[in-house]
């Protein structure tokens, strides 16, 4: 009974804050986003940006990679002009939205994005999701 009245006021309570969690997604893994180093390939792209709307939602660091530079910066242009959740950023911790774009084949591209990885998002990515077509 109190397991089911626990999953009952969650489940309100993101009803009442407007989240909608990803199918597939568990609750533990919807409220460890926040300030989680993410890499989104294929962000220009309807389901990598309808990720990343959703991840940046929950005041994580983005790094979008697109195929199309114009593409790309729209995407974060777009993902950034609406700010997160109210109340998921935690204490000190600023959204970040940042993009780039190249051929995820050609190796000297990742290469050099690798080395982007510090001064953009802090670090490697902690969760990296690939949408590219």
């Amino acid at each position: 009974m109190v397991r089911g009245v626990r999953f009952r006021l969650i489940y309100l309570y993101l009803l009442q804050e407007g989240a909608a969690i990803l199918e597939g997604m568990s609750l533990n893994y919807y409220n460890s986003l926040p300030a989680k180093k993410v890499l989104i390939w294929g962000a220009d792209e309807s389901e990598g940006l309808e990720m990343a709307k959703f991840v940046h939602s929950r005041c994580a660091l983005l790094l979008l990679v697109g195929k199309d530079a114009q593409a790309a910066e729209a995407a974060a242009t777009e993902i950034s002009s609406s700010p997160p959740n109210a109340g998921t950023c935690p204490p000190g911790v600023d959204p970040v939205v940042q993009w780039d774009a190249g051929d995820i084949r050609n190796s000297s591209y990742v290469l050099s994005l690798t080395a982007r990885y510090e001064s953009v998002l802090g670090g490697h990515p902690e969760i990296a999701w690939n949408f590219a077509t």
